[in-house]
């Protein structure tokens, strides 16, 4: 079955009779057999009825139902004529990953208990589940994926930074467990949503630039940011979790408490002092991003309410 599918492969120049053999395969994963259900038709896979009889007569597929209105197939052996596919193509598989996910995940981030709720019971599901933190610019949506790219084999991408057929360079090179995309709704190129959505929804990914296109398969949790999600296409946001995951701006109560948080944990700041920078960079700044608050920590030269009044005095210039 194996060096059937391979043979039939490699005299396919054109890459159809592979598309067409992937495209069958999924199929199969998303209707198992049933009583009533005895397979699929040329139409469902997009087959010429001659290509598919001749793939039973390689002995790769098996006619499960034959009317005088219908023809239904069934694959022989999906095992192998994936992993005939696999050798053909040259199919990167992930390492498996053993790491544990940080028992102190998400504990810098104030309050959100429902949305870590959601985002820990994604993360301990067997196969993935994606997610998509959507709303107010100065809110948490960066913070939690600041979070989670502490995670064993996670990357973090900037969308906007992307090149084009940039996605596919990182997944090929580095092939994450978990792919962090802030700014999804910045990423234009068609090549890298092609991608994108291919990984969401099958867990493969093909650089289409060469004749003998490179692949890989990957188990892979996308987490992803965004402002607006109304550029976002529709086919893309319905691989998402995004229901109950909207971000709003802080309260001033809230921007104090995530920030001293943050300052505390991440950056080792005294509770009195990054109060102290919360109020100058709340008031004085005019801002309630707690990314601001950190730049201002990060800066100080001394740990002093002076050093840090001398650092906002710059800062708040026009």
């Amino acid at each position: 079955m194996y060096a059937s599918a391979l043979t039939i492969l490699s005299h396919d120049s054109e890459g159809e009779m592979g598309r067409l053999l992937r495209t069958i395969l999924e199929w199969e994963r998303n209707n198992p057999p049933t009583d009533i259900y005895h397979g699929f038709e040329w139409f469902e896979v997009h087959g010429d009825p001659r290509t598919l009889n001749s793939l039973v007569i390689k002995k790769l597929l098996r006619v499960t139902l034959k009317t005088n209105k219908c023809t239904r197939y069934r694959v022989v052996d999906q095992k192998a004529i994936e992993k005939a596919l696999d050798d053909y193509e040259g199919v990167v598989t992930q390492e498996e990953v053993t790491e544990e996910i940080p028992k102190d995940l998400f504990n810098v981030i104030v309050n959100h208990e429902r949305k870590k709720e959601i985002i820990n019971r994604c993360l301990a599901a067997e196969k993935p589940v994606h997610c998509l933190f959507w709303g107010s610019i100065a809110s948490a949506k960066t913070l939690f994926l600041e979070e989670l790219a502490r995670l064993p084999h996670s990357r973090f991408v900037l969308g906007s930074s992307l090149t084009k057929a940039g996605l596919f360079e990182v997944l090929f090179s580095e092939r994450p467990r978990y792919l962090l995309l802030d700014e999804l709704d910045k990423v234009d190129d068609q090549s890298n949503l092609t991608a994108l959505l291919s990984l969401m929804e099958r867990g493969v990914v093909t650089e289409t630039k060469y004749r003998r296109h490179p692949t890989i398969r990957l188990t892979t949790w996308v987490f992803a940011s965004a402002n607006d999600i109304r550029v976002i296409p529709r086919e893309l946001m319905s691989r998402f979790l995004w229901r109950g995951l909207q971000f709003q701006d802080y309260s001033d109560d809230e921007f104090y408490e995530v920030v001293v948080t943050v300052l505390k944990e991440r950056e080792g700041i005294s509770e009195t002092l990054a109060l102290y920078i919360a109020e100058r960079v709340l008031q004085d700044m005019e801002s309630r991003d707690a990314r601001d608050a950190v730049k201002v920590a990060r800066l100080l030269k001394n740990k002093t309410k002076e050093d840090v009044d001398f650092i906002i005095e710059i800062l708040k210039k026009k």
